[in-house]
């Protein structure tokens, strides 16, 4: 029978981890931009060709373990990295090395490995030492100890003679205790100052409302706020711009009132409500009145309910 060569993209990683189980070394995406080849121990898994291999599987008299590309390539291949690192069990060795090739781990590719591990660690140290911030200083720290571990990890797992690096030294904890001391005292500074102006703009915002109800400021849209009414002339207007008769407001309020009373939902259908160029389209129960974008709440029509009711012109017939 003809082997099957061919999976979706996101089986490739594990297959290539785990094995077929049935002694195949070799099976791609239907893309051919993600395959692997090799034995099972020490399959080889590429992205567009044998020039960019991701990842590698290695075993020696120390077990399995993954050697991983930290060369930088294009958005597709960064994406089937993050696949792959995925699907590698939690617990197995995985050494982060700057290139992969050939067939064959050489001394020249421990070599640059090793000196890849010396520069990352020694840029993590300086971006600790270099740090304001206690977070950047002790997540730059704490890479520098992990990549240590794993550079002497490296060593082991080759059987090489290189000698382990010393532990990093741990952080200087009273100089970072002073700079998240001068931290919170900044996050402090600004929660005050943050409290303080979202206290000035309320008292504002308050301030404008009954100036506008009051018929002193002109314009009326107030951010995060229902709609507001008051009466202006013949005319009810709402703080979004409408305006309605008060004659057409007094008949709807008649409605309004009966709903209210009733208990149930009132919602045109057929029969409509019409409040000058606009029309009521529903009545909760609650009292709460929606008229196309504008929705009022019963506390606020109910302020201006009896310079309605007092209104004297003529009106025509209720709602009801």
């Amino acid at each position: 029978m003809r082997q099957r060569t061919v999976y979706p993209t996101n089986e490739i990683p594990h297959l290539w981890f785990h094995g077929l189980g049935n002694g195949q070394t070799y099976a791609k995406n239907a893309q051919g931009n993600l395959y692997f080849q090799g034995e099972y121990e020490n399959a080889q898994l590429f992205s567009y060709g044998s020039h960019y291999e991701i990842a590698r599987k290695i075993t020696t008299k120390r077990g399995l373990a993954v050697l991983f590309n930290l060369e930088h390539s294009t958005v597709t291949t960064e994406g089937q990295k993050s696949a792959v690192r995925q699907a590698v069990p939690s617990g197995t060795p995985v050494f982060y090395i700057p290139e992969l090739t050939g067939n064959t781990v050489s001394p020249a590719m421990h070599s640059r490995s090793l000196e890849s591990y010396s520069k990352r660690i020694e840029s993590a140290l300086l971006k600790a030492a270099r740090a304001k911030s206690s977070w950047a200083k002790e997540s730059n720290h704490e890479d520098a100890q992990k990549l240590t571990a794993e550079r002497n990890a490296y060593v082991v797992f080759f059987g090489l003679r290189n000698k382990p690096l010393a532990d990093v030294p741990a952080l200087d904890s009273k100089a970072v205790e002073k700079i998240k001391q001068r931290e919170s005292a900044r996050i402090k500074a600004v929660s005050e100052e943050t409290k303080k102006r979202n206290a000035e703009r309320a008292a504002k915002l308050a301030e404008d409302i009954e100036l506008w109800k009051a018929g002193r400021l002109a314009y009326g849209h107030f951010p995060n706020t229902s709609a507001m009414l008051r009466i202006s002339g013949d005319e009810v207007e709402s703080s979004l711009g409408a305006r309605v008769p008060v004659s057409h407001a007094k008949r709807a309020l008649i409605l309004v009132r009966a709903v209210v009373s009733r208990g149930e939902t009132w919602q045109t259908n057929g029969h409509t409500c019409h409040l000058g160029n606009y029309k009521l389209d529903r009545i909760e129960a609650d009292g709460t009145l929606r008229a196309g974008c504008h929705v009022i709440t019963r506390q606020e029509w109910e302020r201006i309910a009896p310079a309605i009711e007092a209104y004297s012109e003529a009106s025509s017939d209720s709602c009801l």
